[in-house]
């Protein structure tokens, strides 16, 4: 280990997580986050607006919101004096893009059982954060005006053309399904606008995470290199770019995941082996879980050779890689990870594969890039030839790389042509109609820094399902839309792997049996208290909910509701006294603040509300009471354009990605 005091970086980034609905931190839960269980990670909205205000008064940046988590960055000194810790630098072994092994500096402090997290317990903030969790590096699973057309150098190799037709997508294009009306979004280093993007009148536009600057430009070019290939398969998408700071992608992910897309990409992550799971991985499998619950495709690569994080999350579809050699044949990439997951049981990466060349450096697929930028020059070496290098200038805007960063956005392609065809599909949906129409594949192994396992007949640990099927998917994805008049989302389960095909089957969501037996009088109930709460309103509106609103009930609602109770009592035993303390702890809680803050304002102001049996010294104590608690209330005031509302948190389960 180096000196803890060294190599800390100017700016510290990371997640913060508020207090969780549920009553159990986000990382101390017993059970693995996922899709079925991460509303009970969600945080108050009232919670999270004083949290960011709090934060901010004590010198940190808040530069992304979430349901799950708040993305912030300050000094390390600054994390040390609020939170009464030590950050300290650690050198870790890494995978870095093209597969080199490196050194790669991560931050931890000495005096939690949790890698990189921070104890808020001995803070200020204590009350309304449970846990801060610090970002950890990610990396690239890869690895004059430039032509619009690419180069042809004498190695076998691919252009983006030949991805559609050799994964079956063409046929589609034939058939007017190019991915027309459905967003995609990338999570990546950047997209230059390149002459072969116009030339194809592919469209895209570009927006920055936290902590990254010029949009225009990408420096290492394989965001727009790896975009070639999700165009290649889906031409017509509407295509944002997500321009990240891998010191901080989480703030990255939820910005892409706050644009509301059907579909995420993401071609980087980490090697994680075994558990325990970091501070850092626990809130980045938290976040992918919210955006699949809210009904996003979100596909990752699975690694070249790294024990591919998070394509390990069930919730994620895991791409890996299968090679087309020069006689049409294929085989395992041997670039490729394929593995079964230690930390997930059950859980085999890949499921299911794009096309991605061999070692030493994959370079396969030759993709357009900013000219000069790194994947220019670092596989445009001088006089150095394939397979060591592309064989092309360092600065002619074309490099050969593939890896399995370009079959994530192949993968993401043909769900696009699939949401075309069937808007509801869900994400469990998607990967198993990929797993179920894909071509076997029975030659080659993938990576041995994972295993080295052989591809066989049916499903195996190199490929997953085998190699993608575009047409065949997507035909599938519309016969599942016809049969289908309102899918739900299904619930998160690994496919049988012992199968040789997996049945896609729908499933409603379901309710407990004890609310089933009392739900429509629920429903006539709320409608009752919605035309009765306001004359203006009544026969105006009615209150459209489903089994997915239902959620089981957190303590922190649980006490709300006993507060609110007591404050609204008429019961002539309840004191007064009693109810200011009620108000004061909603307050505390964020709910019910407006009826809390009247009921205090009105002692204030109209003395006559204090009974007269009270005697003057009483009096003067419920006065400071009440004055107390709404001082404590006026000083947390919301009043910045960064707060969230109900709405952003709490809006529940939207099988077609919560749409406005």
């Amino acid at each position: 280990m180096n000196d803890p005091n060294s190599n800390l970086p100017p700016i510290v980034y990371a997640e913060a997580s508020v207090n969780s609905q549920g009553g159990v931190s986000l990382f101390r839960s017993s059970e693995l986050i996922t899709r079925e269980n991460i509303t009970q990670f969600y945080s108050h909205p009232q919670q999270v607006n004083l949290a960011i205000q709090r934060l901010k008064a004590e010198g940190f940046e808040v530069l992304e919101t979430g349901r799950v988590t708040l993305s912030i960055a300050g000094s390390a000194d600054l994390y040390e004096r609020v939170f009464n810790t030590q950050i300290i630098a650690k050198d870790k072994p890494v995978i870095k893009g093209g597969g080199l092994e490196s050194i790669g500096t991560f931050l931890d402090t000495p005096d939690t059982d949790i890698i990189g997290f921070v104890d808020p317990s001995s803070s200020n903030l204590s009350n309304l954060i449970e846990g801060i969790a610090l970002s950890e590096p990610v990396y690239y699973t890869d690895v004059g005006r430039p032509s619009e057309s690419p180069p042809n150098p004498s190695y076998w190799h691919l252009i983006p053309q030949d991805i559609a037709q050799e994964l079956n997508a063409v046929t589609a294009h034939q058939q007017g399904i190019k991915g027309q009306g459905i967003n995609v979004v990338m999570v990546d280093s950047g997209w230059y606008s390149h002459p072969f993007f116009a030339r194809n009148r592919y469209r895209g536009k570009v927006i920055l995470a936290a902590g990254c600057i010029n949009p225009e430009v990408d420096e290492n070019g394989h965001g727009t290199g790896e975009s070639a290939n999700l165009f290649s398969v889906a031409p017509e998408i509407n295509f944002t770019m997500v321009k990240g700071n891998f010191k901080n992608s989480i703030a990255a992910f939820k910005k892409a995941v706050s644009l509301r897309p059907d579909i995420v990409s993401c071609s980087w992550g980490s090697s994680k082996q075994y558990a325990p799971l970091s501070a850092y991985d626990i809130a980045l499998t938290a976040n992918i879980a919210d955006a699949v619950y809210q009904g996003i495709i979100v596909v990752f690569s699975a690694g070249n050779g790294h024990w591919g994080f998070p394509s390990q999350h069930p919730d994620v579809i895991a791409a890996g890689g299968v090679y087309l050699d020069s006689d049409g044949k294929l085989e395992a990439s041997n670039y490729a990870s394929g593995f079964s997951s230690n930390i997930y049981s059950g859980r085999i990466v890949p499921d299911i594969c794009g096309l991605v060349g061999k070692k030493p450096r994959a370079a396969y697929i030759i993709l357009p890039v900013p000219p000069g930028s790194t994947l220019d020059a670092v596989f445009g070496l001088p006089g150095v030839k394939h397979p060591d290098a592309d064989e092309t200038l360092s600065e002619d805007g074309w490099a050969a790389f593939s890896g399995t960063s370009a079959a994530a956005p192949q993968l993401a392609g043909i769900c696009a042509l699939m949401k075309q065809v069937n808007p509801q599909l869900s994400s469990q949906q998607a990967k198993e109609i990929l797993q179920q129409t894909a071509i076997d594949v029975i030659a080659g192994n993938s990576n041995s820094a994972t295993g080295g396992h052989s591809a066989k007949p049916g499903f195996d640990w190199a490929t997953g399902r085998g190699l993608v099927n575009g047409f065949d998917a997507v035909k599938t994805a519309q016969r599942l839309a016809k049969n289908s008049h309102s899918p739900k989302q299904q619930p998160n389960q690994q496919p049988n792997f012992l199968s040789q095909k997996t049945p896609i089957n729908l499933t409603e969501v379901t309710m407990d049996s004890k609310l089933r037996k009392h739900y429509e009088k629920i429903l006539c109930a709320l409608d009752n208290a919605l035309q009765n709460v306001d004359p203006e309103i009544k026969g105006e509106y009615e209150l459209v909910i489903s089994a997915a609103n239902f959620i089981p009930r957190s303590p922190i609602s649980k006490a709300a509701y006993q507060l609110i109770m007591t404050l609204q009592s008429e019961d002539p035993n309840v004191k007064l006294k009693t109810k200011i303390f009620a108000a004061q702890g909603l307050l505390k809680l964020g709910r019910y603040q407006e009826e809390a803050i009247k009921v205090l304002t009105d002692l204030i102001t109209d003395e006559s509300k204090i009974p007269a049996i009270e005697n003057i010294k009483d009096r003067s104590e419920l006065l400071a009471n009440a004055m107390e608690a709404l001082g404590e209330a006026s000083s947390h005031a919301l009043e910045n354009n960064n707060l969230l509302t109900d709405q952003d948190l709490l809006h529940k389960e939207c099988p077609n990605g919560c749409k406005p």
